[in-house]
């Protein structure tokens, strides 16, 4: 898989370059046909027609351009399946800074990442919500993500009232890396995971308990 990868990273660098370079010398070349009087009969161009090879470089220029959109397609669509390839399953690890330290859940617990901003109004609500249900949540990891600050998120989990739950986390991105992992950096987002380690759900924007409730009980009475 990684071999395959580095393969098409490596055509798509060479088709992504040699289109950019297409363009400019179109671009250029172009140009210099464009405003290029020929008015000397002893000049080698002077003897040429100007027109075929204009629309030859027009040619050559929109076929680069829609190269390099193809690639760009491409190039997009692969991360998104690769982004999706892995959070299919839990992560062995978050590169984020956690606010405290805690034992990062194991596959066999149920658990449930938010990526938030303190700001969000979205977010705000969904959390009150969350707050309100906590019984409901007592068996599974909450890890709430955010690219803030580390004191706006602490103020937050206050506000919130879920700064002392045991089940409850937090965790910076302050290096703005969360899209890199999750492939999503709206807020507020939500992945729920089940004990089996595998995403059952992903949520954008506010998500209601009854929702993320929704596949946790689900999973748990397929498990009987």
């Amino acid at each position: 898989m990684s071999l395959v990868f580095k393969l098409y990273e490596y055509m798509y660098y060479i088709f992504y370059q040699a289109s950019i370079r297409c363009s400019y010398l179109s671009l250029y070349l172009f140009y210099i046909f464009r405003n290029t009087s020929i008015t000397n009969s002893d000049n080698l161009m002077s003897s040429l027609n100007p027109r075929p090879l204009l629309h030859l470089l027009l040619f050559i220029l929109i076929s680069a351009v829609i190269i390099l959109l193809i690639c760009k397609t491409i190039d997009a669509k692969s991360k998104k399946e690769l982004v999706a390839a892995k959070v299919a399953q839990w992560p062995s690890k978050l590169p984020f800074q956690a606010l405290r330290s805690f034992n990062f859940p194991s596959p066999r617990q149920a658990s449930i990442i938010f990526y938030f901003h303190p700001e969000c109004d979205h977010c705000i609500y969904e959390a009150k919500a969350i707050q309100k249900h906590l019984d409901a949540f007592r068996s599974v990891q909450m890890i709430w993500i955010s690219a803030a600050d580390s004191s706006s998120i602490r103020h937050f989990a206050q506000e919130q009232q879920l700064d002392k739950q045991p089940n409850v986390q937090w965790m910076s991105d302050t290096a703005d890396v969360f899209h890199h992992t999750f492939g999503s950096s709206s807020v507020p987002s939500v992945w729920i995971y089940g004990k089996a380690g595998q995403l059952l759900k992903h949520y954008q924007g506010e998500t209601k308990p009854s929702a993320l409730l929704k596949y946790l009980n689900n999973e748990s009475e397929t498990g009987r």
